[in-house]
């Protein structure tokens, strides 16, 4: 019986911190979301998880770009950047942090198509890799 309550449980919560893969709707600064076909596409996913789903939907992982707010990513949305080509610093942080911890990455912008993921893990620390 405590077995199949805490499988009920588990489902429960997954079933709520569910959300579709969409475009990401909060924009700070759209330099960076014009297409186009001479700059280097990069799409960035927030992975949907259980760590950070209980956080209110005003208190998005920001993507920034060189010190820029560009984007606010929920869970499970993602947001495609046109960079000229050069060398960038992308960061995460949530917009309702009480640190000034981040995630940083280095991209280098050289006309090849590029995908990074983004989430945050269980002891509250983000993590951002190239998945492609």
């Amino acid at each position: 019986m405590k077995k199949l309550l805490l499988l009920l449980a588990v489902v429960m919560v997954m079933a709520c911190t569910a959300r579709p893969y969409m475009s990401a709707h909060e924009t700070y600064d759209s330099r960076y979301l014009v297409q186009n076909k001479s700059k280097t596409h990069v799409r960035i996913h927030r992975v949907n998880q259980i760590s950070g789903s209980g956080l209110p939907d005003d208190c998005p992982l920001v993507l920034k770009v060189d010190g820029i707010d560009v984007v606010g990513l929920q869970q499970n949305q993602f947001v495609d950047l046109y960079l000229p080509n050069g060398e960038y610093s992308l960061s995460v942080r949530f917009k309702c942090a009480l640190t000034e911890w981040k995630k940083s990455v280095t991209l280098v912008a050289d006309g090849v198509p590029q995908v990074y993921e983004t989430e945050t893990g269980a002891s509250g620390q983000y993590r951002m890799w190239r998945a492609k």
